[in-house]
């Protein structure tokens, strides 16, 4: 009897750390963007993390993930693959057994800001899938006629083509009486908008410049002379007068 006692009360020892433990299953299904998942890389895997421990589960067959024996906690559940990039997901493993609750989170914001909840249950399978596809290069574009006309030199180009062998033919045609009116507007905003600088004549500048200095050169020379045959006239005055 007491062996009995003895072995149901181990029995039951052994049994509690079983009883509070969960399990979480993750399925990746076939998307628009992923249509084979069975093609995702052998290092594929997925990790739960909390303050002091982290569950590690690799790709199984069909594209799912195994977690077991998962304590009680809040974990956060990232998927790592080489070709895609998935969700951050928070785990809650309530203290009941087997209550597993999966909710999407934002990386950045507080811990307690939870996003839709994606499943719920005693070893439920939960959906994750890709958010995008990884591009470790950037693929140079083709040429293409159409990028090569929406270049604004090219419409611009295009447009003063347009205009100079149009615009004849748009004369020609016009009313006699509006073609007249046409050239004398015009020549008459041709003729307004000219600059002072396009008249401008250098040459008579620089030769008037030239005369002025000639001018005045010849202005210091004579009144030199006149001075000396001042002199020279009250030195013979002088000597007359000896």
């Amino acid at each position: 009897m007491l062996l009995s006692t003895f072995t149901y009360t181990l029995l039951l020892l052994l049994l509690i750390p079983l009883a509070s433990t969960a399990s979480l299953t993750l399925f990746i299904p076939p998307t628009p963007l992923l249509p084979d998942p069975s093609h995702l890389p052998p290092s594929t895997h997925a990790t739960l993390t909390t303050l002091n421990r982290t569950y590690t589960a690799p790709l199984q067959r069909p594209s799912r993930f195994t977690f077991r024996n998962l304590t009680a906690g809040s974990y956060l559940l990232d998927v790592h693959c080489r070709d895609y990039a998935f969700g951050a997901l928070r785990v809650d493993v309530g203290a009941d057994a087997g209550a597993v609750e999966v909710w999407q989170t934002f990386r950045g914001n507080e811990w307690g800001n939870r996003g839709e909840r994606l499943g719920l249950g005693e070893g439920g399978v939960v959906e994750v899938r890709p958010a995008a596809a990884k591009a470790f290069f950037e693929e140079r574009a083709g040429f293409s006629p159409l990028a090569l006309l929406r270049s604004p030199m090219i419409l611009l180009a295009v447009v003063s083509m347009g205009l100079m062998f149009g615009l004849p033919y748009m004369l020609d045609n016009m009313d006699p009486e509006m073609r007249a009116e046409f050239e004398s507007n015009q020549k008459r905003v041709t003729s307004s908008s000219a600059s002072p600088l396009q008249n401008f004549d250098l040459a008579g500048m620089l030769a008037g410049q030239g005369q002025g200095q000639d001018q005045q050169q010849a202005k210091g020379s004579g009144g030199g002379g006149g001075g000396g045959n001042g002199a020279s006239g009250g030195g013979a005055r002088r000597r007359a007068g000896n």
